[in-house]
């Protein structure tokens, strides 16, 4: 009776705990759902609803004249912005999943093979901690790097992320080392192992940071802020941070355009609709990449 009363109290305590856990994902849930819910509202209600109600989760005048307005007045600007986004994205997740990759497999040797391997091991720790700041940064990148106003200038200064490496490092670790050894008994080179045996064996953590570096690149507004004062190398980002700060940006090579001479210029939706053409893409993917966020946080956290 003791131990049947006890597994009753233990049963009772996890639908507890179970509880408080569901309840703090779903209020967690409404808060991220609720402002992205009033952005895709407003986006298609007509301005004049909004400078005179303001926000709602339901739109009060349903209007598609700011998508209108956008894709005709503003139509090369979003395409050349998305080619670039899309550019950088591509290039930016190719260089740095390679940077890591690399990085990792060096990690993960013994010293017997390579000699400076926790000489790096310290030194991507190290910069976890400490940075050389953000002054230092810039001058290394544009004087000395030639990293402004150019395509490498969006991606080349995140080549390398200590995070993900040890994601992939994990990853590396879960290889076999019988394999490894049998392999280098028949004459393989460490290139060979790496590029035939280790990075097929390793690929849920590979795939987790193409994932990744893919939010980070699409999403990324700090370099093209820094780096990047020329408009042909705008970002979808840095063009959203545009219309949010100027209003005349909106105006800008707009009297060409074929919309109507009484319609307004959609100041506040404008906003909202960039920001929902912003994510859209991500909305799209995340659902199919979700599964491998949470291998990834395992690999990182298990065995990294």
């Amino acid at each position: 009776m003791k131990i049947k009363r006890e597994k009753n109290q233990i049963g009772t305590g996890i639908v507890k705990e179970s509880f408080f856990c569901y309840m703090t994902l779903t209020i967690l849930t409404i808060l991220c759902v609720v402002p992205l819910l009033l952005v895709i509202s407003a986006s298609v209600t007509s301005e004049e609803s909004i400078v005179k109600y303001g926000y709602s989760l339901i739109p009060r005048d349903f209007s598609l004249n700011t998508y209108k307005y956008l894709l005709t007045s503003k139509l090369k600007m979003f395409m050349k912005a998305y080619g670039v986004t899309i550019a950088v994205t591509v290039l930016g997740t190719l260089f740095s999943v390679s940077v890591t990759a690399c990085f990792a497999w060096a990690v993960t040797q013994n010293k017997e093979v390579f000699r400076p391997t926790r000489f790096l091991s310290f030194y991507a720790w190290f910069t976890t901690i400490f940075s050389g700041g953000i002054l230092s940064w810039y001058i290394l990148c544009t004087q000395y790097y030639g990293l402004k106003n150019n395509i490498f200038a969006l991606f080349i200064p995140y080549g390398m992320s200590v995070w993900n490496m040890f994601i992939i490092r994990g990853a590396f670790r879960g290889v076999s080392t019988e394999l490894i050894e049998s392999a280098q008994l028949d004459g393989a080179s460490n290139a060979l192992i790496f590029r035939k045996i280790v990075l097929p064996l390793a690929r849920a953590g590979i795939v987790t940071v193409i994932m990744f570096d893919m939010l980070k690149f699409w999403n990324d507004f700090h370099l093209s802020q820094w780096l990047i004062t020329d408009s042909d190398y705008y970002t979808l980002q840095k063009l959203l941070y545009n219309m949010l700060t100027s209003t005349m940006f909106l105006l800008q090579n707009s009297q060409g355009s074929n919309l109507s001479v009484n319609m307004t210029v959609p100041a506040e939706t404008s906003k909202m609709a960039v920001a929902v053409l912003a994510i859209l893409p991500i909305i799209m993917i995340y659902p199919f990449s979700l599964r491998y966020f949470v291998k990834g946080i395992n690999l990182g956290g298990v065995k990294g």
